[in-house]
């Protein structure tokens, strides 16, 4: 009996924090350097590809809490008229709790071929995002039986009900990137400001626009494909910096391609409460024709142990581009 009402009295608080904080707050995946446009939109234009992909993750804190989160996307290029579109989906699901979000994205990328071997991708986004509180499989007081410790399927408490809300979205988006080496990009996501409101509490929320640099570098390991390492030996190093609202948070990619196997390690730094160390990751991939395979795990550092959890996270990508075996016969990303 005491386990259950436990349960009403952990899950039903932690859910609403949970709804206020993805409101005020938005969700990043760790494999950014592998799928940049979940930071940038316009990287979705990164050589014009046609693909498609998966990203799942498993995440656990403190106290048995555990969330899911599923990211896919598809993306291709239209040649004829020099743009490219991206669709995204998102769902995150806080387990045993009844809370779900779901997110849809819609992207435009316009493609501009500049000098000295640089193109450049402006471009928009429009999405919908939904909150969904289902609190009817959570057992509330009133059902249990005191002096038997029974559970009644009926309950008369007023939370447990289901709560829905949603909003549009739209941002905004560059990149530019050379043939040899270099790509950076700026994206604002949450331009318009909207409002997250529900009926099961008073609070209204703004969600705070997201302000977003990535800039990234790859330098050939074996350029004259002499030594011990592989003909195709590169070091990726891929960097986002991101502010929204009163947090400044910093992740720092490093990913070594050796032919097709892809190792890494990946940082990542709050400035809430002052710059630290909250989470570190380590990465393995690995490239088959047109098929990537990897995954990140990431453990909890520092300040951010008690809050920040520990993620298990696997991807897989498609590339259908018409040449992508042209463009992948060296492994690196900018050839």
């Amino acid at each position: 009996m005491r386990k259950l009402l436990g349960t009403y009295l952990l899950f039903i608080p932690l859910a609403l924090a949970m709804g206020a904080r993805l409101s005020a707050q938005d969700r990043f995946i760790h494999n950014m350097s592998s799928i940049p446009h979940f930071a940038n939109a316009s990287y979705f234009s990164f050589k014009d590809p046609t693909k498609i992909g998966i990203v799942s993750e498993f995440a656990s804190a403190q106290a048995n809490q555990v969330s899911q989160h599923q990211y896919a996307f598809a993306t291709t290029y239209f040649e004829d008229y020099d743009f490219q579109l991206g669709l995204e989906y998102m769902n995150t699901k806080l387990d045993n709790s009844g809370f779900n979000n779901s997110l849809v994205r819609l992207s435009y990328i316009y493609k501009l071929n500049l000098d000295n071997n640089w193109t450049f991708y402006p471009g928009i986004t429009t999405g919908y995002a939904g909150y969904n509180f289902d609190f009817s499989n959570l057992v509330f007081s009133d059902q249990i039986d005191i002096l038997s410790g029974q559970v009644n399927t009926q309950t008369s408490d007023p939370m447990a009900t289901t709560d829905n809300m949603g909003f549009l979205d739209f941002g905004a988006s560059f990149m530019a990137h050379n043939n040899y080496n270099t790509s950076f990009g700026l994206s604002v996501k949450h331009i318009n400001k909207p409002k997250v409101s529900t009926e099961l509490s008073e609070q209204v929320f703004n969600m705070d626009m997201l302000i977003s640099g990535q800039f990234a570098y790859e330098m050939n390991l074996n350029k004259y494909q002499q030594g011990r390492l592989p003909n195709y030996s590169y070091l990726y190093l891929y960097n986002v910096v991101s502010k929204q609202g009163p947090n400044t948070r910093l992740d720092l990619y490093q990913d070594l391609t050796l032919a097709n196997l892809v190792i890494g390690l990946n940082e990542h730094v709050s400035g809430l409460n002052g710059f630290n160390l909250f989470q570190v990751g380590v990465s393995a991939g690995i490239k088959i024709e047109s098929l990537d395979i990897g995954f990140n795990y990431s453990i909890p550092m520092g300040k951010g142990q008690l809050s920040t959890p520990s993620a298990f996270e696997i991807f897989i990508t498609f590339d259908l581009s018409p040449y992508r075996l042209r463009n992948r016969k060296d492994f690196s990303r900018f050839y």
